[in-house]
């Protein structure tokens, strides 16, 4: 009886999601499991944030991803609804993985499968075949560590990070990517293959610590896949998976600010004049585009803190 008593109480909390971005349909999604009335508001025409879609002349372009990894984190979010990810889109794992390219008329297509992949780094270099399994055996640890324990906590405090698993593994905290690469691959393009992963957390190899190579066995092990119908079917998916749970989405309905009671945000108020009353706000919009909608007595970064950051 508490369980019922407690989901008809929180049904009757409203909470605004700001933004219909990955974070946004997710975080909607879970509301509304736990019983809250969820809205969506976004600015744009289309759902999706930077994954939203563009139509032209019956063209249809992905706006945002491009690179479907780490499979397995999709699998888990659906599975915690109960479904799976063949029930609202379908997935191809691309062979070869991609074809990188290091200028005109040369290039090299990385297999899918490590058995290929090792006997292609050997014909370039001789025993780095030995040095990327070693490599890969660090990066599916790693990869264990960050996606299936750290990821998954709350982010209430730095300590999350220190973890049995995480102390023996202080030392790579010290020592970035790209000095373990060059140290143990002498090949150039070898070089770059192994330091392009990384690329993707936004910082260069030379500035990210070694621990984080577990975007190595993300992208060699776990593979490159493909959205049957291009990234926005994945966009797709997860809105259709928020409104079978009752969330409700609003496009072309700007944010321009908030109304505060007791330091409470009561309202969520539109560009168009309109005032949305709720009981909880939860941003998926950019930090800094949201942040400077707030009173300045709430912002908690400095104009001159953000002025200062490459965006």
């Amino acid at each position: 009886m508490f369980n019922i008593h407690t989901e008809l109480l929180n049904k009757m909390k409203k909470t605004v999601v700001i933004g219909s971005g990955f974070s946004s349909l997710s975080s909607a999604c879970y509301m509304a499991k736990a019983g809250y009335d969820v809205s969506i508001y976004e600015k744009n025409k289309e759902i999706g944030g930077r994954a939203r879609e563009f139509r032209v002349d019956g063209f249809r372009f992905d706006m945002g991803p491009s690179w479907y990894w780490m499979p397995d984190v999709f699998e888990s979010f659906f599975a915690d609804f109960g479904k799976e990810v063949k029930d609202y889109y379908s997935l191809k794992r691309l062979s070869p993985s991609y074809r990188v390219v290091f200028g005109e008329d040369d290039y090299l297509d990385l297999p899918s499968d490590l058995s290929e992949l090792y006997l292609l780094f050997e014909s370039i270099e001789k025993g780095s075949s030995l040095s990327l399994k070693s490599f890969l055996n660090d990066a599916k640890f790693n990869y264990d560590v960050a996606i299936n324990q750290i990821v998954h906590l709350p982010g209430h405090s730095p300590f999350e990070l220190v973890t049995f698993n995480t102390l023996t593994r202080i030392s790579q905290f010290f020592r970035n990517i790209s000095s373990y690469v060059h140290k143990n691959f002498k090949n150039e393009k070898l070089r770059q293959i192994l330091e392009f992963p990384v690329l993707f957390l936004g910082a260069k190899p030379e500035n990210t610590p070694y621990f984080y190579c577990f975007m190595n066995f993300a992208d060699l092990s776990l593979g490159t896949w493909y959205p049957e119908g291009g990234m926005y079917q994945v966009v797709k998916g997860m809105m259709t998976l928020a409104k079978e749970l009752g969330v409700k989405f609003y496009s072309e309905c700007e944010v321009e600010g908030f109304t505060f009671i007791d330091n409470t945000v009561c309202n969520v108020n539109l560009k168009d004049g309109r005032a949305i009353s709720c009981d909880y706000v939860i941003n998926g919009a950019d930090y800094r585009h949201v942040e400077k909608l707030l009173p300045k007595k709430y912002q908690v970064y400095s104009d001159k803190y953000w002025d200062d950051r490459v965006m």
